[in-house]
């Protein structure tokens, strides 16, 4: 790792609506008093494989337009939007999925990043109460009789209550109740990430920091696309099955982490695991390596879990198979898009999948790693 002078984000990287609702993205660049670290090759093992993207990409790209219009971008504002490639990233996780399932996971993941993002970095990010407020009117939306809201009331519940619509339309009742019960455990685990981070002169071990990054992955309401084959209930549970969905949370949490570094060191956001190493004490590449050595290991787990399979017929052992792939498609698919959104690395994406190279401010990493004195 050096110091060198050349281009490396500084500042905050916080783009705003007439509302004030922030999205966040990296920050502009700095010239000088930089740290030059190189990221590890994750595309390996089960995730070395490229795969195709789902051909109804372009019918959930006007996702973008609704979304832009609901949240009241200005024309700025829709083209860093635009450039973040959501509808990719969806199509890449679950490039086999049909048309309503797809369309319905591009619509939440574009509600998610806002909503997301005021926990992040906005205003939620230290009002645990503010926060609680908000999930317990957002998953009183998805109550049948909740009163249409106007999006120029509030977009982002619009974008919510839109979404359950699709859902209810379209999914059978088991399925409707689970997905209440993802969102529910998504935003739960928001609340955990304020709280644990409110700590401000606790130094997180790894397991806690994973024990709210977990639920608040994102990756709940991608079970119900990625295990639309036909299952048996008893298969899908089985500890043998389960402990993929586990690993994909786990690989794609990390792996997530590693790529969007350069958006949350800058902007602040404590809830990345490159943070919670540094205040460990970790320098930068030890906790990236660190980090991508944990995603390693992972993949391991994986190939022995496979191994591992029990039988329960040739036929359904066909359909497991299939999902186990579908599973190991989401990592694959996050961390393409990764590479090609513009909101972690910026302009230096194409340079990081060929080299592996990213640049930081100094600052950025002295102010992370160290750690707040108690009031």
């Amino acid at each position: 790792m050096t110091v060198q002078e050349q281009t490396a984000p500084t500042g905050a990287g916080v783009l705003t609506n007439a509302d004030g609702l922030i999205i966040l993205t990296r920050p502009e660049t700095a010239k000088k008093d930089t740290i030059t670290i190189k990221i590890p090759d994750l595309f390996i093992s089960i995730v070395g494989k490229p795969r195709e993207l789902n051909p109804f990409l372009e019918e959930t790209t006007s996702t973008d337009d609704w979304a832009c219009k609901v949240l009241r971008f200005d024309e700025r504002l829709t083209k860093e939007w635009v450039d973040m490639k959501f509808p990719f990233l969806c199509a890449s996780m679950v490039p086999n999925s049909t048309e309503q399932p797809l369309q319905a996971f591009t619509e939440w993941v574009s509600w998610s990043i806002p909503f997301d993002d005021r926990v992040d970095g906005g205003d939620l990010a230290d009002d645990l109460n503010g926060a609680a407020e908000e999930i317990i009117q957002s998953l009183a939306i998805m109550d049948d009789d909740y009163p249409t809201i106007d999006p120029e009331g509030n977009g982002v519940r619009h974008m919510f209550q839109k979404l359950w619509w699709r859902v209810s339309k379209y999914a059978p009742p088991d399925e409707r109740r689970r997905h209440k019960r993802l969102n529910r455990d998504y935003m739960l685990g928001l609340l955990q990430q304020i709280k644990w981070l409110g700590y401000k002169d606790r130094i997180l071990t790894v397991d806690e920091y994973l024990a709210f990054r977990r639920p608040n992955s994102g990756m709940g309401p991608t079970w119900s696309v990625t295990e639309a084959n036909k299952i048996p209930c008893e298969v899908v549970e089985h500890p043998s099955v389960e402990i993929f969905r586990d690993l994909v949370i786990d690989i794609v949490s990390i792996a997530n982490d590693i790529y969007s570094c350069p958006k949350d060191i800058p902007n602040g956001e404590g809830s990345n695991i490159i943070s919670v190493l540094l205040r460990q004490g970790y320098s930068l590449q030890d906790a990236i390596d660190e980090a991508g050595k944990m995603v390693l290991d992972r993949y391991k787990i994986w190939e022995q879990a496979v191994r591992d399979l029990p039988s329960w017929g040739e036929e359904v052992d066909a359909v497991v198979l299939k999902l186990v792939q579908a599973y190991s498609d989401v990592c694959w698919g996050n961390m393409n898009w990764s590479f090609v959104t513009s909101r972690y690395m910026g302009n230096e994406k194409e340079q990081a999948r060929t080299t592996g190279l990213l640049t930081f401010a100094a600052k950025d990493i002295e102010k992370t790693a160290r750690l707040p004195q108690s009031s």
